[in-house]
């Protein structure tokens, strides 16, 4: 047989069959990888009951965008927090995303009690504003001490999007991890960000994400992100929905742990 000719062969059906195939091979191979993250991340609980998760992000609809993932696999199997370091108020709608925010942490079976928004002249919303380490350091610690926080995952320093608020809560988790502000036994992780053409290759991504040490976790349910993003109403617009249809964060989340040893933040 030529080279080529067994795609003329197959044509453009075989092609999408080898697609699907790779597909679901690679979803079921991160799956069964991420029952082994699970055991480790749920399996060492330092407070009572069961372990004390934060998710700390910078807007209102942060958590639809690119956490969902990893709080659908882990949501039976531990206590989730969710700090939102600012209301997103750049349009004015501060009060609006809020109540939205709540809604869909509602929705996806989380307690509002487990859900902090904070409205801190601080850290207000909007692509020139950058938030100082120390300040958001100050706010994270606060929260892990009060309620017993094991785990904490936020951004990476890229914040997926590179927005600058996104950045700042990485090098805001990453000060209070490295000056020790946090227990010793606190572990940090921190969502990977990718190339511009993985980002925006929906589920195919899981194809390119490599089996490793990184803590990997698919979705099964992808409507559910669908969904919990349209609760978000006022910011639910074409480019979001697109976004959330095509971007790999609705499908699969990679995230690697940020050591102390990693200094020194900005």
């Amino acid at each position: 047989m030529q080279p080529g000719s067994w795609l003329a062969a197959w044509g453009a059906p075989g092609l999408l069959a080898s697609v699907i195939v790779a597909l679901l091979v690679s979803f079921f191979r991160v799956a069964r990888k991420s029952r082994t993250f699970v055991s480790d991340l749920t399996g060492r609980a330092t407070s009572a009951g069961t372990k004390q998760f934060l998710v700390v992000i910078a807007h209102p609809d942060d958590e639809s965008m690119f956490f969902l993932p990893l709080l659908l696999n882990l949501r039976a199997h531990a206590t989730f927090h969710l700090l939102c370091l600012s209301t997103g108020n750049y349009d004015g709608l501060g009060s609006v995303r809020t109540e939205e925010l709540a809604t869909v942490w509602k929705v996806l079976r989380f307690h509002p009690d487990t859900l902090t928004t904070l409205d801190d002249p601080r850290f207000q919303d909007g692509m020139k504003a950058v938030w100082a380490p120390a300040d958001v350091a100050g706010a994270v610690a606060k929260y892990v001490n009060r309620h017993n926080i094991d785990e904490i995952f936020t951004f990476d320093d890229y914040g997926v999007s590179g927005h600058p608020n996104h950045i700042s809560v990485h090098y805001g988790v990453k000060h209070a991890l490295t000056n020790g502000l946090l227990p010793s036994s606190v572990r940090v992780y921190q969502l990977e960000s990718t190339s511009i053409w993985r980002k925006y290759i929906g589920a195919l991504d899981v194809i390119f994400t490599a089996p490793s040490s990184v803590v990997q976790f698919v979705s099964f349910t992808p409507w559910e992100s669908y969904n919990a993003m349209a609760l978000h109403s006022s910011q639910f617009v074409w480019f979001r929905r697109l976004f959330v249809l095509f971007s790999r964060y609705t499908y699969v989340n990679t995230l690697t742990q940020v050591h102390p040893s990693d200094k020194k933040t900005k």
